[in-house]
């Protein structure tokens, strides 16, 4: 008898648009500054992966007037969870919007909607997959040529996204779409909730597949790749700077909130992305126990070594 995970199994890809008419401009930062291979694309869309990764794309970029985080894609594990999870959320009153086959390019069947006080979110069972770029048969797991010397990260590791009602958004996160609550930043007076790391699947890098942090509802905070470990991403810092990326003063730096070593930057648009390695070990399980922070030690969780000088805008969304 095999186990079955029935709903949401993974964190498939995020989608945003960027205000860059030949995507000339991005195209040139996400594969030759950040290392990302691209798989799919037309005149005003991107469709890019990392080198460790199967499927047909985990980051799909347009080109657009009006830059937005357009949706954060998840895989269920069959028709009947995407069917079951249709009736959960249009019980929960929440407007869906069923797509065929094909809407986006590699995607299966899917619906679509919006998490309350939060971002757009697309749920379907079957995605093209394109096989390792390394192979199926006797991989060496080596970094493909075209992306040495660059940070090329392996895998799509979270999406952050801000909320002006961060406990709703968590509420139905955990309640209707049955996320675990890996840590949470609460206030110091009434234990609030401000902000909270999200997963589905057992993980042990960051502990998150989506994050929560205040702010507008739906926007885009940043986007987050794994890296092996700390002694990369150090490496990968030197990689960025000589090509001109801008990162963040609190970088690279030991983040707390996630457990993780963490590189914070910006593309050629302002967008924030992160480099991360260890973190947490997460298990959806019913005894699971979230780490809880409280405002006051917020600035500590998430620059441990260089909390006073950590740069105010970080909370801010980036798109």
């Amino acid at each position: 008898m095999s186990l079955k995970h029935s709903g949401i199994n993974r964190l498939a890809y995020v989608r945003y648009s960027l205000d860059d008419p030949k995507l000339e401009k991005t195209r040139n930062f996400y594969k030759e500054k950040l290392g990302l291979l691209e798989t799919s694309s037309t005149q005003s869309s991107l469709q890019m992966r990392c080198w460790h990764e199967p499927y047909a794309f985990t980051t799909m970029i347009e080109s657009s007037s009006s830059p937005r985080l357009t949706e954060i894609g998840f895989q269920v594990r069959d028709s009947k969870d995407l069917v079951d999870l249709k009736l959960k959320i249009e019980s929960a009153g929440v407007l869906i919007r069923s797509e065929d086959d094909g809407v986006v390019n590699g995607v299966g069947e899917s619906i679509v909607f919006t998490v309350p006080h939060g971002p757009q979110l697309r749920l379907f069972y079957a995605m093209k997959q394109l096989g390792y770029p390394t192979g199926h048969v006797s991989p060496d797991w080596v970094t493909p040529k075209s992306i040495r010397g660059t940070p090329a990260p392996m895998f799509l590791n979270h999406v952050a996204v801000t909320s002006d009602n961060p406990q709703a958004t968590v509420d139905f996160l955990t309640n209707i779409l049955d996320f675990f609550i890996s840590e949470k930043i609460v206030t110091d007076d009434s234990g609030k909730l401000t902000s909270a790391l999200l997963f589905r699947m057992s993980k042990n890098v960051g502990g998150q597949e989506i994050s929560i942090f205040p702010g507008p509802a739906g926007k885009l905070h940043h986007v987050a790749y794994t890296k092996d470990d700390a002694s990369d991403i150090l490496l990968d810092g030197q990689y960025l700077r000589n090509d001109g990326v801008n990162i963040e003063i609190m970088g690279p730096t030991r983040q707390l909130y996630g457990n993780t070593f963490s590189l914070h930057f910006r593309d050629d648009f302002g967008v924030r992305l992160e480099l991360c390695s260890g973190g947490r070990m997460t298990d959806p399980h019913p005894e699971f126990k979230p780490i809880i922070w409280t405002e006051s030690q917020a600035t500590r969780a998430l620059s441990f070594y260089d909390d006073e000088n950590m740069e105010t805008n970080f909370l801010s969304h980036s798109l």
